[in-house]
């Protein structure tokens, strides 16, 4: 007499994977936004090197702390998510879930690191403190599109219980009737 042991899933392992990759592409294009891209959009005539050199002489240096807590907790909330799926007892919904819930809650963070260097940006050039690449809009879709696609798995799981428990009601009521 033999316990079997659970089997991985492979549709877990895939989707996991997949939620991993994509959480350190939004990472990645977070910090490259924030750290690169969007102070050469807002001082398109200067290199990059030469904005972050003015901005420190304009008492405006760009603090970067924040955008490498971004960039750590992400990458690690990333791993977190693989490792779960490599779980033996991990279903494809929950590391759909957990890879979701990752890049939706990633706007936040993004912005908060993204603040504090386009006032910088703001303060020192004399230019608006938005986003002037673009690149933010991307992001901001990709964490919108993951409230929405929680909201269908929530939805598609509520429909799928109130399912089984009329079915459940049914086989009980058929039972009682087929018993008289």
């Amino acid at each position: 007499m033999s316990i079997e042991k659970a089997q991985r899933s492979a549709a877990a392992i895939a989707i996991g994977c997949a939620g991993s990759l994509l959480a350190l592409a939004y990472v990645a294009l977070g910090a490259l936004q924030v750290l690169v891209l969007n102070p050469l959009a807002a001082v398109p005539d200067r290199t990059l090197p030469e904005i972050y050199r003015d901005a420190a002489a304009a008492n405006e240096p760009f603090a970067v702390g924040w955008v490498v807590a971004f960039a750590v907790i992400g990458a690690a909330l990333s791993l977190g998510n693989l490792l779960l799926a490599l779980r033996r007892q991990a279903t494809w919904r929950g590391s759909a879930v957990c890879g979701l819930l990752i890049l939706m809650l990633g706007a936040p963070p993004y912005f908060w690191a993204s603040f504090s260097i386009g006032m910088s940006i703001a303060d020192g050039f004399g230019t608006s403190g938005g986003d002037h690449s673009g690149w933010s809009g991307a992001l901001f879709v990709v964490s919108g599109c993951a409230f929405l696609a929680l909201l269908l798995l929530a939805v598609e799981a509520g429909l799928r219980k109130a399912a089984r428990s009329v079915g459940t009601r049914r086989a009980v009521a058929d039972s009682v009737h087929s018993e008289a």
